[in-house]
């Protein structure tokens, strides 16, 4: 479950100092697919949480059926945990963005596979 250190986390990778360099096209490319990934996972981890007889969550940092609240801060912290971490580690960043997709795109269609749909 996100905790108030992952919150914490993300509040100090915003108030770091820009040591990034400038993403390249390619990074953009691989930024926009996480996010598109990540919009997809939101969707139906929410549907999962409106699915309590059908789904659990197999997120380890998540219960197994989560509230809409405990989904929407996962998401939330997390995304900024992802893309901050990106930004400002810029040496790690084509590698971070490509397993993080893997990862995406891996957990959308096993989803997808066992009906779990998008819910917003």
């Amino acid at each position: 479950m996100v905790t108030r250190a992952g919150i914490v986390i993300c509040l100090a990778l915003l108030a770091l100092p820009a040591q990034a360099r400038e993403w390249t096209d390619e990074e953009l490319r691989w930024g926009a697919a996480l996010a598109v990934t990540r919009i997809i996972d939101w969707g139906q981890t929410r549907y999962i949480a409106k699915h309590p007889g059908e789904f659990r969550e197999a997120n380890p940092f998540l219960s197994d059926h989560p509230s809409m609240r405990e989904v929407n801060r996962h998401f939330i912290v997390g995304n900024l945990l992802m893309f901050g971490a990106a930004h400002y580690l810029p040496q790690y960043r084509s590698t971070l963005l490509k397993v993080w997709v893997a990862i995406g795109v891996g957990a959308n269609a096993h989803n997808a596979a066992i009906g779990v749909r998008i819910s917003f």
